[in-house]
């Protein structure tokens, strides 16, 4: 998978193996876009989250609670 659906994918696995994952920038894609896709993926199934950010525009991450 490439594009913002390997990276939200990606995200979305290393949160359930690892309860946390670091989102960066990457050539393609900005750090608030993938966020957003993965936060609406919590939302969607009521889990609990922390959000915070790194770097400005270029690290979040994103915790289960």
């Amino acid at each position: 998978m490439n594009g913002i659906l390997g990276e939200v994918g990606k995200a979305l696995i290393a949160l359930q193996a690892n309860g946390e994952v670091v989102i960066e920038k990457t050539e393609e894609l900005f750090v608030d876009e993938i966020t957003f896709y993965v936060e609406e993926t919590l939302k969607g199934v009521k889990a609990e989250y922390k959000v915070e950010e790194l770097e400005s525009n270029k690290k979040v991450k994103i915790t289960l609670q």
